[in-house]
């Protein structure tokens, strides 16, 4: 059974210059999904589906920048939006965990992946720019 909160990570959205995919989006979701782009579609179908992972968030989470499909989310400009959770003082001085989202470049993520256990995946962000120049 899927959750409220998990399909509120599944989406697809674009403006001009970006595509916005939802970080709980599965390889198969990807794949089916009418509104996620072609070549984005594609570039999955080639590169990462037959690997042990399910989707796009426990892929970077394992990967090694040896990986051939590290070099391609670097050349595909991926960014993560992600958020963690973090002790902050309140206005009355008392310390209190706070959720904190942030953008990250694949290798700021990838860094905070290792050393964060609660980290929540919320969206990848391609550039179009970039998903235009490569080629399959």
């Amino acid at each position: 059974m899927e959750y409220a909160n998990e399909r509120d990570f599944k989406y697809v959205m674009q403006d001009t210059s970006h595509v916005f995919m939802g970080g709980r989006m599965s390889y198969e979701d990807m794949i089916t999904w009418e509104e996620v782009p072609f070549k984005i579609k594609a570039i999955v179908n080639k590169y990462f589906i037959g690997k042990e992972e399910s989707g796009l968030a426990e892929t970077i989470v394992a990967l090694e920048q040896d990986d051939f499909r590290y070099q391609i989310l670097k050349q595909l400009k991926i960014k993560i939006k992600a958020g963690t959770y973090q002790m902050k003082k309140s206005l009355f001085g008392k310390e209190e965990e706070k959720y904190i989202s942030k953008l990250y470049t694949l290798d700021e993520f990838m860094q905070l992946a290792q050393a964060e256990k609660r980290l929540v995946t919320e969206e990848f962000i391609f550039s179009k720019l970039a998903l235009m120049a490569f080629s399959l």
